[in-house]
């Protein structure tokens, strides 16, 4: 990992690497371990900013170009509470399954 990426992952609230800490662990462990602690809303900003940097690079856009999405947090909540009901009612008995 460079030195850019382990400042961008130090960004994330309760989150503190040290290449000599840390150092030995594959990213892909590294970012499994993270995605207990992380919700989807830190994820998406990370993703958010990487995105940005990399058009802002290769396109030449101006250096405080951020790509920004928000989505009303009533929505997530109701497809959150949807998607439990559905993996509820997954799990449920019905006569076919007797």
């Amino acid at each position: 990992m460079s030195a850019e990426d382990i400042f961008a992952l130090n960004q994330i609230p309760n989150v503190e690497l040290c290449r000599e800490k840390h150092g030995k662990f594959a990213l892909n462990d590294l970012v499994l371990e993270l995605s207990h602690f992380l919700d989807d809303e830190v994820i998406n900003r990370v993703e958010m900013e990487v995105l940005s940097s990399k058009l802002t690079s290769d396109w030449g856009l101006p250096k405080d170009f951020k790509i920004i999405e928000t989505r009303n947090k009533e929505i997530g909540m109701i497809l959150n509470e949807l998607e439990e009901v559905a993996w509820r009612m997954s799990g449920m008995y019905d006569q076919k399954d007797i």
